[in-house]
Order: structure tokens, then sequence, then C-alpha cells
């Protein structure tokens, strides 16, 4: 029998390499096309080990830059050094097998089991997926029952970025409503969920509307903290019950947690992942993140509690040019009247000879590709058997995958054309809550921006790729024009877009058949665009990390509220909301809620006192017990005056950002019931456009209609927005909360005010045993529809002004008929 000398080989012994470069010369089974490290990757991994003593390190490598062989390496390099077991860590089952296949290409020795002896030994790297790390019964915890705690030396968080979505999932409670525990804690927090809002109760507790969210109040849950466990934990003790592999690591934070309940599900989220649960990665010696660029590095220090210096501190190569080639074409920014259907008959032609992948946010969007598919892939096992095929060099046409903006790679012809049609979303109520809380001015949120950035990077898995990207939808085309939200995409993808902007004004007005020759123009690889594509990546700068002063202090008052001491978390979020200033009041609303929940326990009047004031900056906060003041609204200036002034503060300057920005809250006016809280802000920021007072009652007290507007000299419509009703005609409850709802006004308006009742609905006619209030209008689809028609033209007319002034906007809106005297018209009278 042959000698074995792998067995005889041991780490940290004096003959094993730890400077990256050497170890990797020395790799004695490196497949061929392996002989050598690119630069950008011997360039990280030099800078790598100056740090190598740092006990966090991030690494920064564009999409393509060889990070699976850098992590790799640096884990090698650490079990050499004495200090393992080594553990990499893939965000998915699918990229987990890719680095199994790269290692092997490698010869690194590597094990997928942590229990297996060559990890154990120091042997092998163990690869396993964030799932299998990040878990409430991970093998990995002190608390594990049947066998030691499987231990970290060190450990590389490979896509984290990706990595970001596991550990949030799989360190909260998520109870579908088809357990019967999700019955029991509406019936728990019955009261205090009326309390927050008796309409929207009752459409969770009916399934009205499955967009429908409530939070239960913090103090709620430590008054009842007891009872809540003991209904969850009937969840908990099978592997097949929906609680089983997460409630060990939330129990310990349920006092703190945010229960947010809808129709189909309730979602039980931390302040911050409790990873030091996950003991053995709490306690490594060294931890390493590998990152295609992050929008917001501050996620690194709050969810995976990074060292904040380290994170500030990244590893970059010398340039960030190195990504692939992208042309990105939004073809509405270029001429906002095309049709969503048009494009995508357009984009139909170009796969008949290039590999187009469609990824949509949801099943409900695949379905509008169903006519022009080949395939469609929903499922994760259907996403990766279709990825597969493209890869394997066949040429599918147009495939269609739903939600997958990272965790998978389309190098070369296995996608030449890439689609992100439509924003990602938000889908659970945790998600949407968060994202109403957090979002900037232009409605969309960092998590967003992430996907996005995820998403088009999916077709150039190196620096020697190319593809077209096109962004479908006013909101996706906004995001390229609009410069607050451009400036938190990575500096590559940034200048990519900003070439966008320039190829947009040169084609401004094109058809959509000159929008797709330029597209082919690329594809059919035109050397004066590769040029030009080449000449904007070059020398672009990497940008240092970037941890925002009150991340830190949010890890630190969780991980002490964590352990019990509730005073210190009290301080240093109030050191947090301090630290924000007065430029973003929206921010500091959602930090002061997290400072009233962790000063509840300590002082529950004075918790009371600062989440009013949370709410007062953030309409999304928790409502306090004794609510906020009410504020009325009025159109105190005249409504030419008070539309410049809104448009202005909403959009800026006027031109394609302004015209798009609009035509994204005109998206979100549809009938649809899986959107109706969307299509509730959507009706607030039209009321602002067109420069009346504008307000969503309802949302902010808990309390009043949906929406409200004053349109001058007293004139109000109090608005019902059933924008998910699909019923035939107007059933009794939707008549009765329009009645209330008046009622509501007539108790905070003098009787100088006038208010018509409004209500948003398909329907006109009410059933027999509904009674509207007197007055009563309808904005069925068709008024609706004649009313998006002349915003639409009046943004355009606005759009194309040479100057913004009080003589054209009032000529504007005179002439397309949305001076507030005319509204009236778009409205029917209610039928019996």
């Amino acid at each position: 029998m042959a000698m074995d000398f792998k067995l005889l080989q041991k780490a940290g012994s004096a003959g094993a390499p730890t400077e990256p470069r050497s170890l990797f010369e020395q790799l004695p089974s490196k497949q061929p096309g392996f002989g050598y490290l690119r630069d950008v990757q011997a360039q990280v991994l030099t800078e790598w080990h100056k740090q190598r003593g740092h006990r966090d390190t991030v690494v920064k490598v564009n999409t393509g830059g060889g990070k699976t062989i850098n992590g790799l390496v640096i884990l090698q390099s650490y079990l050499n050094e004495g200090l393992g077991p080594s553990l990499y860590v893939a965000p998915n089952k699918y990229l987990e097998e890719q680095v199994v296949a790269e290692a092997a290409k490698l010869g690194i020795p590597v094990v997928t089991d942590p229990d297996d002896g060559k990890y154990l030994n120091s042997r092998a790297i163990c690869i396993v997926n964030a799932h299998k790390l990040f878990n409430g019964r991970t093998v990995f915890s002190d608390n594990r029952a049947s066998r030691p705690t499987a231990p970290i030396g060190a450990v590389v968080v490979d896509d984290a970025h990706a990595a970001l979505a596991t550990v949030r999932e799989s360190l909260s409670l998520q109870i579908p409503s088809s357990s019967a525990v999700h019955q029991q804690i509406l019936e728990l927090f019955a009261s205090e969920l009326k309390q927050q809002s008796p309409d929207t109760f009752a459409d969770i507790c009916e399934n009205a509307y499955s967009e429908a969210l409530l939070r239960v109040p913090f103090w709620a849950v430590r008054e009842k903290e007891q009872r809540l466990r003991d209904i969850l934990r009937q969840e908990t003790t099978s592997p097949d019950q929906a609680l089983y592999w997460s409630w060990p690591a939330v129990q310990g934070v349920l006092a703190v947690s945010r229960i947010v309940v809808t129709s189909k599900a309730i979602t039980i989220t931390p302040p911050c992942p409790p990873v030091g649960h996950v003991t053995s990665f709490a306690t490594a010696k060294r931890r390493v993140y590998l990152s295609a660029t992050l929008s917001d590095d501050s996620v690194l220090v709050t969810e995976f509690g990074a060292d904040p210096a380290s994170v500030a501190d990244p590893i970059l190569p010398t340039t960030s040019g190195d990504i692939g080639e992208r042309m990105i074409l939004a073809p509405q920014e270029i001429s906002p009247e095309l049709s969503v259907a048009e494009i995508r008959d357009s984009i139909k032609g170009l796969s008949t000879a290039h590999n187009t992948v469609v990824i949509v946010p949801s099943k409900a969007a695949a379905q509008e590709w169903d006519a022009r598919a080949d395939l469609v892939a929903t499922s994760t096992e259907e996403i990766a058997e279709a990825v597969a095929d493209l890869k394997s060099g066949r040429h599918l046409g147009l495939v269609v995958l739903t939600n997958r903006y990272d965790g998978i790679d389309l190098p070369q012809e296995a996608c030449r054309v890439l689609v992100l049609d439509g924003l990602p979303g938000a889908f659970s109520g945790e998600d949407r809550l968060e994202s109403m809380l957090t979002s900037r001015e232009t409605g969309i949120d960092d998590r967003q921006v992430q996907r996005l950035e995820q998403g088009m990077g999916r077709a150039v898995r190196s620096n020697e790729d190319y593809c077209v990207v096109f962004l479908i939808g006013a909101k996706l085309a906004h995001l390229t024009v609009d410069p607050r939200t451009l400036e938190r995409f990575s500096p590559a993808t940034r200048e990519q877009l900003k070439l966008s902007q320039e190829m947009a004004a040169t084609l401004d007005g094109q058809s959509l058949t000159e929008i797709v020759d330029t597209a082919r123009q690329a594809l059919q690889r035109n050397p004066d665009w590769i040029t030009l594509a080449k000449q904007r990546l070059a020398g672009i700068l990497p940008e240092p990390g970037s941890v925002a002063a009150h991340a830190s202090l949010r890890r630190e008052a969780f991980d002490a509220a964590f352990v019990g001491d509730y005073g210190t978390a009290s301080s240093l979020l109030a050191r947090a909301v301090d630290a924000i200033g007065n430029d973003d009041p929206k921010l500091r609303g959602w930090l002061r809620e997290q400072h009233a929940v962790y000063l509840d326990h300590l002082d529950p009047v004075q918790a009371q006192d600062v989440l009013r004031i949370a709410k007062s900056e953030n309409r999304h906060a928790t409502r306090p017990l004794t609510p906020t003041s009410f504020r009325r609204i009025e159109s105190a200036e005249a409504q030419v005056d008070a539309c410049i002034s809104n448009i202005a503060s909403m959009f800026g300057s006027p031109g394609s950002a302004l015209r798009l920005g609009i035509e994204s809250i005109l998206e979100d006016l549809a009938f649809d019931p899986a959107r109706t809280d969307d299509f509730e802000e959507a009706m607030l920021r039209l009321g602002l456009i067109l420069g009346l007072g504008s307000q969503r009652p309802e949302a902010e007290w808990g309390h009043g209609p949906d929406n409200l507007w004053a349109l001058g000299s007293g004139q109000y419509w109090v608005i019902e927005a059933k924008s998910g009703a699909g019923s035939s005609k107007i059933g009794k409850r939707d008549a009765g909360q329009l009645a209330e709802a008046m009622l509501w006004f007539d108790k905070r308006y003098s009787d100088t005010c006038e208010a018509v009742p409004v209500m948003v609905h398909k329907a006109d006619t009410l059933y027999k045993d509904a009674s509207a209030p007197i007055g009563c209008l309808i904005l069925n689809e068709a008024g609706l529809l004649r009313l998006k028609t002349n915003v639409r033209a009046f943004s355009a007319g606005l759009a194309a002004a040479d100057r913004v002034n009080p003589a054209t906007v009032g000529s504007l809106l005179a002439g397309h008929h949305l001076v507030a005297s005319e509204l009236r018209n778009y409205l029917r009278p209610v039928k019996s």
C-alpha cells in the first residue's frame, strides 16, 4: 500500500507556510489554470497578511475578484499558523457546493461536516452554508445538547452581504397563520392591537387585505412575556414545528423583541441578531468578512457584531474598476411614456439570440412574463436547475427567476441580457415595517439598494465578462437619476449608472427600437462602446469603510440587553440618538423608539415620554399609550405655491428625476390587495404634489380616514382607500368605516370646515345592507385613470419647462384640470 503522506502533515509545523502567496505557490495539487494568483487577489492577500493579527477583518472586492480563492487561502494560512479549526461560510447551499468544487481545484482539503475529525483536528477546512452556522440549534453553540460544541478558531464569511438575510431570518421567529399559535398570539394581544388601530386589527382578523400589519406595543410584550412564552413553547418541541430551529436563540431576548402581526404570519425579531448565541462564532480568534462592497458597512457591526474600527478600515484592492462591463439601460428614463409591456416585448426579441434572465420580486410579478418567457423558475429547486442549464452552454432564451438577487452566478453566455423588473420588495411584516421606519425621501431603503446592487452583479462574474442590464419600472428608472440614491451604490456601479444617465441624455425621447439597438451595439461588441466602458472604470478608487456612529452603539446596547443590563442598554441608545443630530429626524425617531423599548424595563412612564417624541419624528413609530397631539392640516398657502414648495422638497430641481419620481408614485396608485399601504402612501404624496394639505390619520394616530386632503377654503376630502377590495359592490363594513371617518373629522374640525366623504373603490354601487354617508363620492378605476393621466401630463410639462414659477405651474395645473376646485370632477356619486 502506498504511503499517504497527508496523514503525516501537521498544521502549524515549521515547514507549513503562512505567507499567502508562498502558500498558494506550494499547494501541491492545483489544477491547470490555477498556477498563479491574479493581480487583484495578490493585492488583497498581501494586505491581509499585514493585518492577520486582527480579530475582525473585512475584505471588499468586486464580484469576479476571486473572493473564494482568497477566503480558502486565508483559512489555510490560519490552519498553518495553528489557529484552527477553520470554517468557511457560504451564503447558501448552492454556493457551498461551488466552494467545495473550487477547493478541489486548488488541492485544499475540505470537509462539509463540522463534527468531522479532519476539521476538529485542523487537517481540513470545513465548508458550510450560513444557515448551518446561524440558527437557534446550531452545532456551534454551547447550548448544544447531544454532542460537544463544534469549535471555530478562524472563520471566513463569504458574500457577507448575502448572508445577512439568512442571519436575520434564522435568528428570529416566523409563525405562519396556519399555526394555532398565530391565533393565540392575536387573542393575547387583541386589546393592545385594537388600541393601535381597530380597523387594521379587523382587517388582519378577517384576512381582508394581505398587506395590513400591526406591531405589538413593547410594553404589552413586557407585561405578558410569560404568557407569550407559554404559547410559543408549543411550537418548539419537534423539528417539523415552526419555531423549533430558531426559538433557542430568541428566547433570551424575547422581552425586547419586536412582534409584527399580519394575516399571513407573525414575526418576532430581536433589535439585532443574537449572534452571541452562536458561541463559537462569538469567541472565534479570527473572523474575516468577504464582500462585494456594501452600501452600508454599518450592518456588519449591527448584524454580526464585528469590530467597528476594523469595519471602517477594510482591505481593498488598489482599484475598484475591475468589475465586468455592464451597459445599464432604463428605457423609461429615456422615454417616460414607454409602456412596460412594450419594453418587455422588445427584450423578448433580444432573447432569440442571447440568453436573457429576468429577475422579478414576486410570483405575481413573474406572471407578467408568462406569455413571453421560455422558462419561469420560482422555487429554490427550479431556480437551481435553471441556472445549471444556463451555465451548461445551452441557449434557453428568456428565463424568469423569482426574488433571486443574490446567490447565483450567470457568467459569460449563461446571461448576456439581465433584466430587473420592479423594485425588490419587503415581503414579511417585519421587513415592511423596517422599510417604512428607515426608508429615505425617495421611498427606498438601504436593503433595497443592496439587493439591486447584488442583482445587477449576477451576470458579470469577472472583469472579462459583459452584459446589458435593463431596469424596468419608474422606481428603478428613478434610481438612475436621483443623486440621493445614486451615492449609496458601490463606486464602480455608481460610475456605470452615471454613464447610463449620459446615454439617456443622448437618447432622450428616442424610440424603443433605437434604445434596443444601442443594447445590441454592446452585445455585438462595438469597439467604441468597449473602449468607453473600460475608460469609465479605469482608475476608480475604492472607498474606505463607513460605520455610522449610532451603529456600534446600537450593537453595544443590544449586547447589554442580551445579559439583562437594561440600564446600560438605555444609556447607549440615548447616546445613539444624540449622535444623529437634527438633520435626520426620521432616523432619530427610529432610534428613539428602540431607546424607549429598553427604558421601558426601568421606567415605563419615562419610556412613554420618549416614545411620544419618537412618534413626532417618525410617523411609523409605535403609537404611545397617550396619543401624540393631533395635528390639523389646512391649505394655508395658495395651491400653486404649495405645489412648487412640495415638489422641490420631494424631487429637487425639475427634469427627468421629477418626472420619474412622480411616475413612481402613480405606479403605486393601483387596485391591488397586496399593495394597499403603498396606495395610501401614494395618495398622501399625490396630495402634496398637487399642492394640497395631505395626511394619513389612520396610520399616524390609529383612528380616522386612510387619507385626508385639504383643498383650501375650508374644503376637505375624507378618504377611505379600498384599493384592495375585489367585490362587485361596496360592502357594509367599508361604508361604515367611511361613516366613522366622517365622525372623526367632525370632532376635530370646526363647523366652518366642509368635508366630502370619498371612497376609492372599483365599484360605485352599495350592497342593499350598506349605508354610505350623505354626499358620498367614489373614485373608481375610470376616475383614477383620468386623474393619473392628467398628473402624468402635468409632470411632463413641468419637467420640460425652462423655469418653475407660479405662472407656469398655475397654467399647468389649470390646463390639466388639477386645480383644487376641479378635482371633484374625477369622482362619481355612490349608487344605492
